[in-house]
């Protein structure tokens, strides 16, 4: 996809325990997506085949792979509170749910689909039954929400307590209008922001200080098994 800017929003209802276990469990294998090739399908740039086996960025810049392969061994407190020190970061738990609202400018398409698995792997921390949709949009260098007539790249994962799988349609208009509040405050906070700013008013405590190395950090889950 070449580089651009990414945005990622999400908000899954979750318990203050399920998001710090969330935190410090290290990202799922892929295979908690469903069909992470279907990405694209069904929006602005079907027919787009993302690059999560990293062959094509192999091929382009080889050094980078190992950095993104140590990426996806990371918990997602490890990958967001240094991130976080460079500002453009919503990231926190709020009225019974995780809520998320990334922006990476000019960034590359792997650290998205990196976001994406930390997020896939939120289902298994959510409320039971909660089926939770996570928007990806990008091409533009401005963070507002996407409006349903862009064409820019596009897509829709819905998350489960068990799985994860994109979708080629979904009411958009809905989702966007359930995701207004997290833009609303996002963009008021970061309106004079910096990258070297960030916002407490967008970051959950935990995600102030950077991690240290903990022995006793939650080891990668496997997937639930089938009833």
């Amino acid at each position: 996809m070449g580089a651009r800017s990414f945005m990622l929003a999400t908000r899954i209802p979750m318990s203050r325990d399920g998001f710090d276990e969330w935190l410090h469990t290290p990202l799922p294998n892929l295979d908690i997506i469903e069909n992470p090739s279907a990405m694209y399908t069904g929006w602005a740039v079907d027919g787009a085949a993302p690059d999560w086996d990293l062959t094509e960025t192999a091929a382009q810049y080889p050094q980078a792979v190992a950095a993104i392969r140590a990426d996806r061994n990371k918990t997602p407190h490890q990958l967001l509170a240094p991130r976080a020190t460079r500002g453009f970061t919503l990231l926190r738990h709020l009225n019974e749910a995780l809520e998320v609202y990334l922006y990476d400018y000019h960034g590359e398409d792997t650290r998205t689909q990196t976001d994406l698995l930390m997020l896939a792997g939120a289902g298994r921390f959510a409320h039971p039954g909660t089926e939770t949709p996570v928007l990806y949009w990008g091409g533009s260098s401005y963070p507002g929400l996407p409006t349903p007539s862009d064409e820019q790249p596009l897509a829709i994962m819905l998350i489960t307590p068990t799985s994860a799988r994109f979708v080629d349609t979904y009411p958009l208009d809905t989702l966007i209008a359930n995701l207004t509040p997290m833009e609303t405050d996002f963009l008021t906070a970061t309106e004079d922001e910096t990258s070297a700013q960030p916002s407490p008013d967008l970051l959950d405590a935990v995600l102030r200080t950077l991690p240290t190395p903990n022995p006793t950090e939650n080891p990668r889950l496997p997937l639930p098994a089938d009833n």
